[in-house]
């Protein structure tokens, strides 16, 4: 004889498969949780990873790719490394280096790739896409604007994905690549959205705007600048944005969108910023300097270069800053600004760095390669019986 269940068991069983399943989509497409798993590593674009840095750098390995490596690598659970190249390819190579698969579209790829907790990869491409791929180099899906993306994608907690195109609007996606809403503004958008905690969004525009935006599409308040802001910002512990802008000023906002503090520097800043953990913030200009201020605005020191700075900082846990310049160097300074160390490349630097568990600092250079950059000490330690 069978049983019956009884009428309260499968309705509530029901109840906990609707409330759970949304749940589970939601927490797999959200940012994973790897040691660099998106353009400036968090979605508050503080630049920061949690690990040592590199005492005695020495060249681990090189991939060559067909074009200029202006877009910065992302690392996946399984420690793939993701970058795009002007060859119109993503790729998807090995710690050690080699090749898994690249993923060729119909323009430059220079947007920075975003994983998600599921490994898929989300970048764009001056093709108009935004792709979504799987983990093994399949498409899942791709997403139509009316202009070339190099706007790096953040994906928000709830699975959103937001990322700026030269059709003149900042996008609102679902996690299945369906519009939700778009923001539209006067020119261009190279920027990369920053999330804040509070699920605003700020990024800048070619318009000289910096746009503040509640996460169901409502423009909050904007910031007029005196020229292009296509850098990206960074939003600090106490809710303060900075961002650089082409009019050589580096700009400090409070959250209700007034001014704290203006730098000005001699030339553009493309450069977006990087804080450390004592709320010290750092940026490169075109004027060849990488700049260091105190958490209240006062500049700590600068140091010069030997040609502009587009690459944004990376900093690690030692409060190591590491950048590169179109000088084709990576610098690395130590918190008071005392040169460390330097690696030169084959040509200029405007990617921003990447660093894995390890230290590893990974790179890409306008020669057209990754660099993949070690520590000695750890090496000679590892050969040792």
């Amino acid at each position: 004889m069978i049983k019956k269940c009884s009428r309260f068991f499968v309705p509530s069983l029901f109840l906990l498969f609707l409330c759970s399943t949304p749940l589970s989509k939601t927490l797999y497409a959200q940012t994973a949780d790897t040691p660099w798993p998106m353009f400036r590593h968090d979605l508050q674009h503080t630049g920061r990873s949690p690990y040592a840095s590199i005492q005695k750098p020495v060249l681990k390995w090189v991939f060559q790719t067909q074009g200029a490596v202006t877009s910065s690598p992302a690392l996946g659970e399984d420690g793939t490394i993701y970058f795009g190249s002007k060859d119109k390819k993503l790729y998807a190579i090995t710690r050690e280096g080699k090749q898994k698969w690249a993923f060729e579209t119909q323009g430059e790829v220079e947007s920075s790739p975003a994983i998600r907790k599921d490994g898929t990869i989300l970048f764009g491409s001056w093709d108009g896409y935004l792709y979504a791929l799987n983990p093994d180099g399949s498409l899942l899906w791709k997403y139509k604007s009316e202009g070339g993306i190099i706007s790096s994608p953040a994906i928000a907690p709830d699975g959103t994905v937001y990322v700026g195109s030269w059709d003149k609007r900042l996008h609102a996606i679902t996690q299945e690549g369906h519009v939700k809403w778009t923001q539209k503004t006067a020119d261009h958008i190279a920027s990369s959205p920053a999330v804040a905690p509070d699920g605003m969004i700020y990024f800048g525009s070619g318009d000289y705007y910096l746009f503040a935006m509640k996460p169901e599409g409502k423009a909050l308040w904007s910031f007029g600048t005196r020229y292009l802001l296509d850098a990206s910002p960074l939003i600090a512990p106490n809710g303060n944005i900075y961002i650089g802008s082409e009019d050589a000023r580096f700009y400090v906002l409070r959250p209700d969108g007034h001014a704290e503090w203006i730098f000005d520097t001699q030339y553009d800043i493309d450069s977006s910023a990087a804080i450390d953990s004592e709320g010290c913030v750092y940026f490169g200009s075109g004027d060849n300097s990488i700049y260091a201020f105190t958490p209240g605005g006062k500049l700590k020191w600068s140091f010069e270069t030997g040609a502009s700075i587009h690459s944004s900082p990376a900093i690690t846990a030692d409060s190591t800053i590491y950048v590169g310049s179109r000088d084709k160097k990576v610098y690395a300074f130590s918190s008071d600004g005392s040169l460390q160390w330097t690696f030169e490349t084959g040509d200029a630097i405007e990617a921003s760095p990447a660093i894995d568990a390890d230290g590893t600092l990974y790179i890409g250079s306008n020669d057209g390669k990754l660099y993949a950059i070690g520590d000695a000490s750890m090496a000679t330690e590892k050969a040792r019986p």
